[in-house]
C-alpha cells in the first residue's frame, strides 16, 4: 500500500505541480488553506506524511503541524519556508516534532527523497520491526566549516535523511584527522579557516584520498579560485555563499546518485576497449585481491591511471594485468591534466607483452621499473 501524504498551501498551482509529480510513487491529498487542512486530518486521516508551508493565512504552518500531531502522533511533520523564514525553520527541526525543512523554491526529486525519509521515520514511530528490508547504506558526509552556524545548518538538513552520516570539523587540520580515522564518502569544506585553509584540505585529500568527492563552499568562486582548485582535485562542485540549502542537498543527491555500476567476468582491458568504442568519460576502479587501482577516461581516451603509488602508463600497465578483477565505474572523469599520451591500443599491447615476460608464476608482479623500451624489471 503506498504511504498517504497530504500537501498543505495557500497556493493551488505548487500542489497542482507536485501533486502531479509525486503521485506515481505516493497517496498524495492536498489542501488549499488551513480551513481545507484541517478539515482533511480530522475527517480523512490519519496520513503518514503532512507536508506544509510556513507562510499561510490563518495560521502558520508550525502551528497547524503541531495540531495535526496531537490528532495522529505518529505522523511525520515537513515545514516549507521562504528564505526569511530559515531561522524558524531550524529551531523547529531541532527543537519541535518536524522531521525536516525545504526551503523553497526545490525540485520535485528533493521532496521525493525527503518523502521517503518521512516514510522510514512514520515506520519507526508506529514501532514497526521491517526485518525483510535490507539495512540501508549510510553514507557519511563531512563538513569542513569555521562558522559554526553554517556545520549547524548543514548538519541538522542531512541528519534528517536516515542514509546520510554527519560529521563536521571546524578547520582543514581537525578533518584530516577525521579522514585518516573514519571512511568518510563526501566533504563538504569551506576554504577560508584558520590553522589549516581549505586549499591545504584539498591537497591533502587529492593525495591521501583522491576517490572522496568534494564540494566546496566560498563565498567567491573567482577563475583564479577556480583554476587553484581544478589543480588540486582536476574535479569539483562549488556553491558560493550566503548558503542554499537546497542546492547543497541536490548536490549531495546528484553525487550519490551517478549512473554507474559493477563489471566481473570480463578482462580490464577488454572492458577499456568498449570503453573506447563508445567515447565514455568515466572513472573506471579496479580491484583485485587486495589491490585497487583508477583508470581516468575521458571521451573514450585513457588519460591517466593511478594505484599503489604509480602513476600514469605505469599504473596501466600494472592494472591491466591482473587477473580475476571487479570493476567499478563512475560516470564522471575525475581527473584533468592528460598523463598518458599514447593511444589505447598501444598501452595494452605493451601491458601484454610485458606480462608474458613476467610470467605466469609473476601474478603479483609491479612495473615500477619499468621505461619506454625496456624489458620488465622489479
Amino acid at each position: 500500500m503506498r504511504s498517504k501524504v497530504l500537501l498543505v498551501n495557500d497556493d493551488a498551482r505548487f500542489l497542482d505541480v507536485y501533486e502531479r509529480d509525486l503521485r506515481s510513487e505516493f497517496n498524495i491529498v492536498t489542501a488549499l488553506g488551513i480551513e481545507n487542512a484541517l478539515s482533511e486530518v480530522a475527517n480523512n486521516g490519519p496520513y503518514s506524511i503532512i507536508v506544509a508551508d510556513y507562510n499561510m493565512q490563518g495560521m502558520n504552518g508550525l502551528n497547524f503541524l503541531n495540531r495535526a500531531r496531537q490528532i495522529h502522533n505518529p505522523t511525520v511533520c515537513i515545514l516549507l519556508a521562504g528564505q526569511e523564514h530559515l531561522e524558524t525553520a531550524i529551531k523547529a527541526v531541532t527543537s519541535e516534532n518536524i522531521l525536516r525543512f525545504l526551503i523553497k523554491p526545490f525540485k520535485s526529486h528533493i521532496l521525493f527523497k525527503t518523502l521517503n525519509a518521512g516514510i522510514q521515520q512514520y515506520l519507526k514511530n508506529l514501532n514497526i520491526d521491517d526485518k525483510k528490508k535490507a539495512p540501508r547504506s549510510i553514507r557519511k558526509i563531512l563538513i569542513v566549516d569555521d562558522d559554526p552556524n553554517v556545520r549547524s545548518i548543514i548538519s541538522s538538513t542531512l541528519k534528517s535523511f536516515d542514509e546520510y552520516g554527519v560529521l563536521t570539523a571546524e578547520n582543514g587540520k581537525v578533518a584530516t584527522k577525521i579522514l585518516d580515522i573514519i571512511k568518510i564518502d563526501l566533504v563538504i569544506t569551506d576554504l577560508e579557516m584558520p590553522e589549516m585553509n581549505g586549499f591545504d584540505l584539498l591537497s591533502y585529500i587529492n593525495n591521501n584520498y583522491a576517490k572522496i568527492p568534494v564540494i566546496v563552499l566560498a563565498w567567491s568562486i573567482t577563475n583564479m579560485v577556480e583554476t587553484r582548485i581544478k589543480g588540486l582535485l582536476g574535479s569539483c562542485k562549488y556553491l558560493e555563499k550566503p548558503l542554499d540549502i537546497n542546492a547543497i542537498t541536490e548536490m549531495i543527491y546528484e553525487e550519490f546518485n551517478r549512473g554507474g555500476g559493477q563489471i566481473q567476468g570480463i578482462s580490464t582491458s577488454a572492458f577499456m576497449q568498449l570503453v573506447e568504442l563508445e567515447e565514455k568519460t568515466c572513472t573506471l576502479t579496479v580491484k583485485s585481491k587486495n589491490r585497487a587501482g583508477y583508470m581516468y577516461f575521458l571521451k573514450g581516451g585513457l588519460i591517466d591511471a593511478e594505484t599503489d603509488g604509480l602513476q600514469g602508463e605505469k599504473a596501466a600497465y600494472n592494472i591491466i594485468s591482473w587477473e580475476k578483477s571487479l570493476i567499478e565505474i563512475e560516470d564522471i572523469c575525475r581527473k584533468e591534466k592528460k598523463e598518458i599520451n599514447k593511444p589505447l591500443m598501444m598501452i595494452l599491447m605493451e601491458a601484454n607483452k610485458l606480462k608474458d615476460e613476467a610470467g605466469p608464476e609473476r601474478e603479483d608482479y609491479r612495473y615500477s621499473d619499468y621505461q619506454e623500451g625496456d624489458a620488465f624489471a622489479v
